[in-house]
């Protein structure tokens, strides 16, 4: 497996809309492995085709698997999400604003307002359809990834972007896990 280098909004990429996947073979497969080791590595919590400077409706999502989020988030905790042209059927009317950073955009913070509940339908890793539903932390990351599949970055839509000093980095930190 690889880490792969992730672009940051000077790179045109990250603001096109990414392409459907329709083959489903080794060069996929690979991509997906190269994917999890490099948001490992970043140590975030999801990433979209289009941050590894690929054009594919691909991502992952993955939360602490630490004693402290298996509290919290109990079965999502550490379980791997990988999702092929995933597609959010129903939204929740009720919103919640929380703090968001990206691996695409270092050293910045915002405060986003997204569903506190989603309906995501895609593929898995081989192709099969899924259909899940998340809440709280998971349907945030969610949100945030699949807008990535759009071009979108969340300080597009944050009500107020900053950058942080390094106890509120740790802080955040803390909390989204």
């Amino acid at each position: 497996m690889t880490v792969l280098q992730i672009i940051q909004p000077d790179n045109p990429l990250l603001r096109r809309p990414a392409a459907r996947i329709n083959d489903f073979g080794p060069e996929l497969q690979s991509l997906i492995d190269d994917m999890f080791e490099t948001m490992l590595d970043a140590e975030g919590l999801g990433l979209a085709g289009p941050q590894v400077a690929r054009s594919s409706r691909i991502i992952l999502v993955r939360l602490p698997d630490d004693e402290e989020s298996r509290k919290k988030y109990a079965d999502d905790a550490g379980k791997l999400y990988v999702l092929a042209n995933p597609k959010i059927m129903r939204r929740s009317d009720e919103m919640v604003s929380g703090v968001e950073g990206c691996l695409s955009l270092p050293g910045l913070l915002g405060d986003v307002e997204r569903h506190k509940c989603i309906e995501v339908t895609g593929q898995d890793r081989q192709g099969r359809l899924i259909r899940l539903t998340a809440s709280g932390w998971l349907a945030r990351v969610f949100q945030h990834e699949i807008d990535h599949l759009d071009g979108i970055l969340y300080i597009d839509i944050a009500t107020s972007v900053w950058r942080p000093d390094k106890e509120e980095e740790v802080a955040v930190a803390t909390e989204s896990q």
